[in-house]
């Protein structure tokens, strides 16, 4: 059984935006649960904190496993739950994105014994406490030594070369882990001051900070959110510090890492964002920001250009100013702008600034060029997902006068009017195209621009598992969507009980779910407010460990052949035997193939099975050695 419904659709808007920032730290902690940190009289830095800059007070693991929790924030999925691993990944992750921006990055940890160091641990310092080393982009040779001893930092902040990007990691008693809570807050108030008198954290400072647990308490806590109760990492604290963070701000929207891995996409302008950051939302709301509606990115314009400029803001914004190639253009009072600003020919960075009663300064720029005649388009925006018919704005200025404009889509004339100024909306079929403005002056001067936008009736795709298919749990659940209003959030139910959901465009994760038959629904919901649905029958199966050597109540002789398997389709990871419950053998693997020595007499053989949400399954066998 499949459906699709639409139960209302309004107006829209799309996700906010991030500030740019060429400065992000990500501080790690271990462990515990959102309740036992904030409020905490033992952990005064940390609250102290908590009040000055930013909480996320509904923040939710994305599981438990230090080093699969841990790897959500640098490649947005789990990559590995062996926190032995040695492996070199190939994986996508934030050092690949950070390479290709021409961006630095280190990697601070305590108790590291040398820069480059490889090994599961070493005192206080483990690996797994480490994510950002265990892949290809990485562990290459010319990266290798930004994973360094954590009293480099020291060095870096006297001779000015801190990284673009920083990933710190306490050592095992400093983070929480195996040392106390008091412990954890001393480490931070002993060392974050430095890094936090960095000039990008001052006023109009770009610098970006995160300091997030990995998972909440092990034993009590595995809360996906305040309505589902149980198969994640439970609820933590998450805090967001810098000079463009709302200051004493709370935020009750839902957010995972995932969220937090895209906010440092989007605030880095990577080109994309690893796994699940593609299609996870950033923390928009933490941030005051200045929003320049005109000119667009990378505009064509000609002189003067008119700027206008809108402010987000939790304070009142008293004053904002225009620099072009970092000289003052223009100021105004108030929390918007309207101004005509002259540019000599050529490429120019334009930057509009804005300025708040809390002593809050707060900027966005964009790229324009400077040219004799220009067409600025103001909607559609580039690669915009639109609903038709397509309506299409745009302006012509320059070359001695604008006599006509035109509209083209795919090549194809479809509208004119006489003047400088297009208003029109043109009837388009799903899919992609290019809409193409043309302004002719009567000289026959002709200047053009282009964007290409796709067409879409709202659709959620469920990409696995397909109806009516027989799975095993956690069920990789992948999802997208794409809508003229952006969705906003995605669930994901069971029977119509909530099991996974993200604050986000769609959902790639790992649900668990109960054996047997279910509707599972997929239900997003759009920034007008409109809710789809799609859903379908699904079989959630057992995981059968087969036990193919030594065969059920036989007689054989020492050492004794261990065969055992599990399906591939199974999210099993490792598999362990155990003679007379006494653990003899694990690997990661989905099928083993081993010879265990065992004494005479008989002996009961369990082959064990655990999978990526934790359930255990296992089948025995009963022997008789000779």
């Amino acid at each position: 059984m499949k459906f699709w419904l639409c139960l209302f659709a309004l107006g829209a808007t799309a996700f906010a935006q991030v500030p740019r920032s060429n400065h992000v730290w990500v501080i790690t902690e271990e462990n515990h649960s959102y309740e036992s940190v904030i409020g905490n009289p033992s952990m005064p830095y940390y609250n102290a904190l908590a009040k000055k800059y930013a909480l996320s007070t509904q923040y939710y693991s994305p599981m438990h496993n230090s080093l699969a929790a841990l790897m959500w924030l640098v490649a947005g999925q789990m990559v590995t739950a062996d926190n032995n691993t040695t492996t070199c990944w190939n994986v996508d992750n934030v050092v690949r994105h950070l390479r290709a921006q021409g961006l630095t990055w280190k990697s601070y940890q305590r108790d590291l014994p040398y820069p480059g160091f490889q090994g599961l641990f070493s005192g206080d310092y483990v690996r797994r406490h480490n994510p950002i080393i265990d892949f290809t982009d990485s562990c290459a040779a010319s990266q290798v030594m930004n994973s360094v001893p954590f009293t480099q930092l020291a060095t870096d902040i006297r001779n000015h070369s801190t990284p673009n990007y920083a990933y710190v990691t306490p050592n095992l008693d400093e983070d929480a882990h195996d040392g106390s809570l008091p412990e954890a807050d001393d480490w931070l108030a002993q060392n974050l001051p430095q890094i936090l008198a960095l000039p990008e954290f001052k006023p109009g400072g770009d610098g970006l900070m995160f300091i997030v647990w990995d998972e909440a308490d092990l034993a009590t806590d595995n809360r996906c959110s305040s309505q589902i109760k149980s198969g994640c990492g439970g609820r933590i604290a998450t805090l967001v510090i810098g000079p463009q963070v709302k200051p004493h701000y709370k935020s009750s929207t839902l957010y995972s890492h995932a969220n937090l891995l895209r906010t440092v996409c989007d605030s880095m302008v990577f080109s994309s964002c690893p796994g699940a950051g593609t299609i996870a939302a950033p923390m928009a709301d933490f941030f005051n920001t200045v929003n320049i509606i005109t000119p667009k990115p990378d505009a064509a314009v000609t002189s003067p250009v008119r700027v206008q400029a809108t402010t987000v803001n939790s304070s009142p914004v008293y004053a904002m100013q225009v620099y072009v190639d970092d000289k003052l253009k223009y100021r105004a009072n108030g929390a918007s702008l309207n101004a005509s600003v002259p540019l000599t020919a050529g490429k120019h960075r334009l930057v509009v600034q804005s300025w708040d009663t809390a002593g809050g300064i707060h900027k966005s720029g964009v790229f324009v060029t400077a040219q004799q005649a220009a067409v600025q388009i103001s909607s559609p925006n580039a690669n915009a997902v639109v609903a038709s018919p397509v309506s299409i704005r745009a302006t012509g200025s320059g070359g001695n006068g604008i006599q006509s404009m035109h509209a083209y889509v795919d090549g194809v004339h479809h509208y004119q009017t006489s003047g400088s100024t297009l208003n029109t909306s043109l009837v388009m079929v799903p899919g992609q195209h290019s809409v193409m403005v043309e302004a002719r002056t009567a000289a026959g001067t002709i200047t053009q621009r282009t964007v290409r936008v796709t067409v879409s009736k709202p659709i959620i795709t469920v990409k696995s598992p397909a109806p009516n298919a027989n799975v095993y749990s956690p069920v990789a659940v992948s999802v997208t969507t794409q809508n003229p209003h952006t969705f906003e959030d995605v669930q994901v139910l069971l029977d119509e009980q909530v099991r996974y959901e993200i604050t986000g465009t769609g959902v790639n994760a790992a649900v668990p779910m109960p054996l047997g038959k279910h509707f599972m629904t997929v239900r997003g919901r759009d920034s007008a407010g409109a809710i789809y649905i799609r859903g379908f029958t699904i079989n959630v199966l057992p995981v059968k460990v087969s036990v193919s050597a030594p065969t059920p109540s036989s007689t054989v002789g020492s050492p004794v052949h261990v065969h055992a398997s599990v399906p591939n389709e199974s999210t099993v990871f490792t598999i362990q035997v155990y003679v007379d419950n006494t653990l003899k053998y694990q690997k990661n693997s989905k099928t083993i193939d081993t010879f265990l020595s065992m004494g005479p007499g008989k002996h009961f053989i369990v082959a064990q099975a655990w999978d990526n949400g934790g359930g255990v399954w296992k089948t025995g066998v009963n022997v008789e050695v000779k």
